[in-house]
């Protein structure tokens, strides 16, 4: 929601120069973290379902002290190259500024990341949720106070203003992350002095057998993005589009389309979350019923959110691209990459099972080979003339189907699912078609009425969603009692 406020305020082009400094800042802390969160979080859960309390907090310090090691080096190192970084890498002098003010978040993101880890593993999540919170709250009065009172000059400084956001809100979440930790997990101090069966030496290999894979998967990932980034506009002027015209064709796709179609990933985040701790725990003790059970409950409340979002975002794009930016062509991107959305979302889930279970050099080699598939059609694709944009929407489509087949085939010879295609497809696309023709026909109602397209919109939308949660509950897709059983136990 977020994006979508700032893309309105500060234009497409320099949320396109935003949206090439984000790559660079993900690929530091990729180096300084990436894996490492993931990792504290699975060991985290592993040692408190063995009840050894010096393991756990073991896990932290050893996180802690890599994470802050690496992020200190990163920093020096864009300190001293930041010249380079703009004029060689990024190719852009412009970027000067909103580079230079990617180095203090390096350090906040690291620390705090490890620290939600850290609560993550210990299933205590109203305190990394809060922190989040606060961090989003301060970024975005921060940013939206400069922008409303103070209008940058131009469209540089408009960028460097929402990179300063991410520095400051990191800072209050890290801070909030510290309080809580200081006061509930340090009252007894003397146990950071006491010996226990798993050696640090143990403790930093398994750290590092999971981190690894998953930094280099990250690593990888975001240099893909970032090439990317640096790719996209270069390759639209190649098939005809000006400068100008490119980047903003490239701010339109990744800062304003992209932020409505990861909407559902608050979902999926939230399960992902959630899934890699409990399931690091279940396999500590062998216990593979409830990582089938948990495992399939996941799939199917990914596929319940995913199967109505891509249907709505498919057939109603054009008129939510309107409402919300008031700009059709960003409503066109986003009925072209909704065909992916379902595949997004599951693979979102399923590489968070697979984490869980240890999984995580397959989960990175699938990633990898997905994203070398975006990265081929972006670049063979795009700069033909025939294709122009098109070629990124088939490398996104193609990628996320690849991808989600591929974690599907992992998980499938390891686990035994029991995803019932009742409950969990045919009901939830029934549903969503219903829900649709509900929008179609409650938006004609009331444009009739109004003529107002934006309210017409969003009643058309809350009515079908109505309608969907509706079926849901009647046709007993989805049933309260159960799932708040099945969360309870879980």
């Amino acid at each position: 929601m977020y994006k979508i406020f700032l893309s309105r305020l500060i234009g497409a082009t320099a949320i396109g120069l935003y949206q090439m400094v984000s790559p660079f800042l993900a690929l530091m802390i990729a180096l300084s973290t990436a894996g490492i969160p993931t990792g504290v979080s699975k060991l985290v859960a592993r040692e408190k379902s063995l009840n050894n309390t010096n393991g756990v907090y073991k896990v932290l310090l050893i996180a802690l002290f890599l994470g802050g090691t690496s992020s200190l080096v990163l920093s020096i190192f864009v300190s001293f190259k930041i010249d380079c970084i703009v004029n060689n890498i990024l190719k852009n002098p412009v970027l000067y500024y909103p580079v230079l003010w990617t180095i203090p978040a390096i350090s906040l993101i690291t620390f705090s990341s490890i620290l939600r880890g850290f609560f993550y593993g210990l299933k205590e999540m109203s305190t990394p949720a809060i922190a989040q919170i606060i961090e989003q709250v301060f970024r975005i009065g921060f940013v939206l106070f400069l922008l409303y009172y103070k209008p940058p000059s131009n469209i540089v400084s408009a960028a460097t203003i929402a990179i300063i956001g991410v520095s400051l809100g990191e800072f209050f979440g890290l801070f909030f992350l510290t309080l809580r930790f200081n006061f509930k997990k340090l009252k007894n101090t003397p146990i950071f002095l006491k010996t226990h069966k798993n050696s640090s030496t143990g403790i930093l290999k398994d750290l590092l057998y999971i981190s690894l894979p998953l930094t280099l998967s990250h690593i990888i990932s975001v240099i893909m993005q970032t090439i990317n980034s640096i790719l996209i506009p270069q390759r639209l002027q190649l098939a005809g589009y000006s400068a100008i015209t490119s980047i903003e064709v490239f701010g339109k796709i990744s800062g304003m389309a992209m932020p409505l179609l990861f909407l559902p990933f608050t979902v999926t985040n939230a399960l992902v979350t959630n899934i890699i701790p409990n399931i690091s725990e279940e396999l500590a003790v062998k216990n593979w019923d409830d990582i089938n059970s948990k495992s399939s409950l996941a799939l199917k409340m990914t596929l319940l959110i995913a199967i109505p979002t891509t249907v709505a975002y498919t057939i109603f794009g054009k008129h939510i691209g309107e409402l919300i930016y008031n700009q059709e062509d960003i409503g066109i991107y986003l009925s072209i990459l909704s065909y992916g959305t379902i595949f997004h979302c599951m693979q979102h889930t399923l590489s968070g099972i697979l984490y869980g279970m240890g999984k995580q050099v397959m989960t990175s080699i699938n990633s990898i080979i997905g994203m070398l598939v975006q990265l081929s059609c972006t670049y063979f694709l795009m700069a033909n003339p025939l294709y122009g944009v098109d070629g990124y929407f088939i490398g996104f489509i193609l990628s996320t189907f690849i991808i989600f087949i591929l974690h599907l085939i992992t998980l499938l010879h390891c686990s035994r699912l029991d995803i019932p295609l009742m409950n969990s497809v045919i009901k939830p696309s029934f549903a969503s078609i219903c829900m649709v023709i509900t929008m179609i026909y409650s938006y004609r109602i009331y444009f009739n009425i109004s003529s107002s397209n934006p309210w017409s919109s969003i009643i058309s939308l809350f009515i079908g969603g109505l309608t969907y949660l509706l079926l849901l509950l009647i046709t007993k897709t989805f049933d309260i009692k159960h799932f708040i059983a099945s969360v309870k136990k879980q």
